[in-house]
């Protein structure tokens, strides 16, 4: 008898992992929305975490936006662009591809269909109407609109790698409810790129992003966006590389700063001693946006961490006051958030590997100077070769130097040959 207890009690086990197993997501190496894994957290909650506006599944406690969500779904169903603009097709088009959503998130999403349907179409639709009315001229009467820390949080807000829909999902919606002419002062022909590009204009760190095609979410987008042409260099290597020196330390080895062409903000070159950075921008969100984007190349698919990679060359190369200070005299840096920039860059990196790094080769270049027995012989006449005028006055000084010291030999020549 107690065999047959123990025999059954072993089965009861056994179907009720097999149960949760077959509630389990299958896996897949297409997933693009994750949550943060706790050794990035690090202390840093709040710079995963929405404060106003939850967007998916993973925050649907934050009920904070949820009236405003429906009266932006009212807004834009009155508006009735094109015959398309029903609820109903709204709801049939996206349970049509509800696996294919599901899909996007890394874990199981607990929620019944018709719970998971309403949150895309409500959250979709939100977003929609809250970037045509951003664009619109005059600018609308609303509150969302007009209240300066409102904007600034919801774009926070819709920038964090836990708070996204798949762009699939907007995309959707947004075709339904296109017009194929614009209002008079309502911008429903705007394509969803130039809507998503003008609503985070400014939170794209000064770029001048363009939209790159393929896009999972909508920071998926504004990473692409920023990547400009840099994403298609691969100038990586798979071996071992060591980090730099700071900025005033390469400054007293000879390096040269300089800033270098806006629109390529991760195009960081290093060539005859002189390394080129172009501008870094840093505003309020600067921070949450940056560790949104490292930790999301962190929970992708091992490729070329790009953001990651020159994430590791700021915090190599701003350690203290005087770093900020160089490179900020140099133009490269532009400090809108008024926060301390070196505790920013430190930690920026901090916990997170960095697969097949893009400024391999640069590292090598520049530790090769920095070690080299002639640079710390010549680093006391570094601004010489820097400042054309300090180099102009320094030629000078030796030609004149030269001959005056051939007319005194001259001199002494002529004088010694007298006296004999």
């Amino acid at each position: 008898m107690a065999a047959n207890n123990a025999t059954n009690e072993n089965g009861l086990l056994a179907s009720s992992i097999y149960g949760k197993l077959l509630r389990q997501s299958p896996l897949h190496a297409h997933h693009s929305i994750f949550r943060i894994p706790n050794v990035l957290r690090n202390g840093n909650e709040k710079i995963y975490v929405p404060k106003l506006l939850s967007i998916g599944p993973f925050h649907r406690g934050l009920e904070t936006m949820e009236g405003v969500k429906l009266r932006y779904l009212h807004c834009l169903l009155e508006r009735n662009p094109n015959p398309n603009t029903l609820l109903v097709n709204f709801v049939v088009a996206i349970r049509g591809m509800e696996q294919d959503y599901r899909n996007c998130y890394e874990e199981h999403i607990d929620m019944l269909s018709d719970e998971f349907v309403e949150m895309l179409v409500v959250d979709g639709c939100f977003i929609i109407e809250l970037f045509r009315k951003s664009a619109q001229v005059p600018i609308v009467d609303d509150p969302v609109i007009h209240k300066s820390w409102m904007r600034t949080t919801l774009i926070n807000d819709l920038l964090l790698l836990e708070n996204q829909l798949p762009w699939m999902v907007v995309e959707c919606l947004f075709n339904l409810t296109q017009a194929t002419t614009a209002g008079n002062n309502y911008p429903l022909s705007l394509s969803l790129p130039v809507l998503t590009l003008q609503y985070f204009k400014e939170s794209t760190l000064g770029m001048d992003p363009k939209d790159t095609g393929t896009n999972k979410h909508l920071l998926d987008f504004i990473k692409n966006s920023l990547l400009g042409s840099y994403a298609e260099k691969n100038e990586f290597e798979h071996s071992s590389w060591s980090p730099i020196p700071s900025a005033t330390n390469l400054q007293k080895a000879g390096v040269i700063f300089r800033c270098g062409e806006k629109g390529d903000m991760l195009n960081i070159s290093y060539e005859n001693n002189v390394m080129k950075i172009p501008p870094i921008r840093i505003h309020v969100n600067g921070e949450s946006l940056f560790r949104n984007i490292i930790a999301y190349e962190q929970c992708e698919p091992i490729g070329i961490s790009k953001f990651t990679s020159y994430a590791v060359v700021l915090e190599n190369l701003i350690k203290c006051e005087d770093d900020v200070e160089l490179l900020t005299e140099r133009g490269i840096i532009v400090n809108f958030s008024g926060g301390d920039i070196p505790l920013l860059m430190s930690n920026l990196a901090r916990d997170v590997r960095v697969h097949n790094f893009s400024y391999a080769k640069l590292y090598k270049k520049v530790n090769a100077h920095y070690l080299h027995p002639f640079t710390r012989l010549l680093a006391p006449y570094r601004h010489i070769f820097e400042d054309p005028l300090a180099l102009f006055n320094f030629t000078y000084a030796v030609v004149v130097v030269t001959i005056l010291t051939f007319i005194q030999t001259i001199i002494s020549i002529l004088t010694y040959q007298r006296s004999v």
